[in-house]
């Protein structure tokens, strides 16, 4: 399953349609930009560790409301930041 999948699902979208898709692909884009941003290191979008796939579904959440005041750094986006900095990559340094 993609992460949009797995997004859309989450977001209880449950179905297949151009622009809808691509209004939650925009948002996903924009959450792991968000989330690169703060320093984590997501390298491959389809490959992301189950943190990284809640902080993008808040992301998008929050994304969806119409009200720019409602889109804050919220204090669960600033521990997902925190959580994504301290993850094990996969990379072994020797």
């Amino acid at each position: 399953m993609t992460l949009l999948d797995t997004v859309k699902r989450r977001l209880g979208v449950f179905y297949s349609e151009t622009n809808k898709d691509a209004e939650i692909q925009g948002m996903v884009d924009s959450a792991i930009t968000y989330f690169k941003g703060a320093g984590w290191n997501i390298s491959a979008p389809d490959n992301v560790s189950p943190t990284a796939v809640e902080a993008i579904v808040l992301f998008c959440k929050m994304a969806q409301s119409t009200d720019a005041a409602d889109f804050i750094n919220h204090p669960v986006l600033i521990s997902f930041i925190a959580q994504g900095r301290a993850e094990i990559t996969e990379e072994v340094v020797v």
